[in-house]
């Protein structure tokens, strides 16, 4: 579908209506983040603070006029402000996130609807995951409100989560995720190999895990060691008991979070020695242009964390994603993105996994194919939903 109009004939762009899982994040970040608790940060960024990345991304896609709502406001305002609703989505097809909410409120407010980065949980591509009654409801209502009948309304984060909803009668498009697109270099990969220091890396960024996710808990004690070899910085984005320490906050540490903390760090630290730890060497952001900034002066970004490590590559670093599950998994395949699964992170050393950071000409030219191809499929998606790609999504899937 071409929006582009005729000579001599104008059109209105549609308004959009942005939903995402942030909450009041401008005024957030604006007045409240310089003196936030862990809380306050956790429910500000919907309980990741990797989530401003995709939303970011999101907007960086979109030429249309968007307007900020939420799922609570008034479905008669909602119509007043704004023509097409464009939904910003995660890990939320399983068995975790029952979608019965969102297909009420689609039906409420009664517009046009796309969905942007919606991605299936499970623990490995062998089975798909089991999908509530509520999301399934979500799926058939979404499909009801495509903008155009022979066009898929879903772009999804690759081909895992298009076959799971394929297997329950819903088409997507496997478009990756949308914080592939912040950068402006066309090229990026490229830029990423040619300005890869030569000498051996000293200053490792490390998207930091989950001390409470079994398969890969115990991957933050290397990550601990890298941080402390090569002057690095531990940067945070769930769960909130992690910023708790960050922030000093001691009284909101139970005696067995204490515990399972310094179960998954090893013998590196006493209770003191963890608090202080934290405080010399974790960070936290809630906006991107600030974590890109941060980035760029890193040699490298890995971890476990795969929005942590893909905002390095769009700062123009190189680095990895430690994969934990089939979330993280899809999300590399589907971007293009270095990739090293947590088992075999496991049995390697500090200096191995800092070096595997490093990237090579082929690493560099599947990450450029790749994302060209995927700024292709975002036009392509957004154009075929009655929207506009912007003109930074359109050069970079300029031939």
């Amino acid at each position: 579908m071409n929006l582009r109009p005729e000579k001599g004939v104008s059109i209105q762009m549609k308004r959009i209506g942005l939903i995402d899982n942030l909450v009041d994040i401008n005024n957030f970040l604006e007045n409240k983040f310089h003196t936030a608790t862990a809380a306050e940060v956790m429910t500000a960024t919907g309980g990741n603070t990797g989530n401003v990345a995709f939303v970011f991304g999101t907007r960086k896609m979109l030429k249309n006029p968007v307007t900020r709502i939420g799922w609570g406001w008034t479905p008669e305002v909602v119509r007043q402000r704004v023509d097409h609703l464009v939904v910003c989505c995660a890990n939320q097809i399983g068995p975790h996130a029952d979608l019965a909410g969102w297909a009420d409120r689609l039906e409420q407010f009664g517009l046009p609807a796309t969905f942007v980065g919606l991605g299936a949980q499970a623990d490995d591509f062998s089975k798909a995951p089991t999908i509530p009654v509520g999301t399934l409801k979500f799926l058939e209502v979404a499909n009801r409100f495509r903008s155009d009948g022979g066009a898929t309304n879903i772009a999804v984060r690759g081909d895992f989560t298009k076959g799971v909803l394929a297997g329950v009668g819903t088409a997507s498009e496997a478009a990756g995720c949308p914080s592939l697109m912040i950068s402006q270099e066309p090229a990026l990969g490229a830029a990423i190999l040619a300005r890869q220091p030569e000498k051996a890396f000293s200053q490792v960024v490390v998207a930091a895990g989950n001390p409470w996710h079994g398969p890969s808990a115990f991957v933050e004690s290397l990550l601990v060691e890298i941080v402390e070899r090569f002057a690095g910085t531990y940067i945070l984005q769930h769960p909130v008991s992690m910023l708790n320490v960050a922030f000093g906050e001691h009284e909101q540490l139970p005696p067995d979070t204490v515990k399972r903390f310094l179960a998954v760090y090893g013998e590196r630290f006493d209770v003191e020695g963890l608090f202080a730890w934290y405080r010399q060497h974790a960070a936290v952001f809630v906006d991107v242009p600030n974590w890109l900034r941060f980035l760029s002066r890193a040699d490298c970004v890995l971890g476990p964390r795969y929005h942590g490590v893909a905002l390095g590559m769009q700062a123009g670093k190189p680095g990895y994603v430690i994969t934990i599950d089939s979330r993280t998994q899809e999300l590399c395949d589907g971007t293009g993105i270095k990739s090293l699964p947590v088992a075999e992170a496991l049995q390697w050393d500090a200096d191995r996994l800092v070096e595997f950071a490093r990237w090579s000409a082929d690493d560099a030219m599947a990450f450029d194919a790749n994302r060209s191809q995927k700024a292709v499929i975002c036009a392509e998606f957004l154009r075929s939903n009655g929207l506009e790609p912007s003109d930074h999504l359109t050069a970079l899937a300029a031939p």
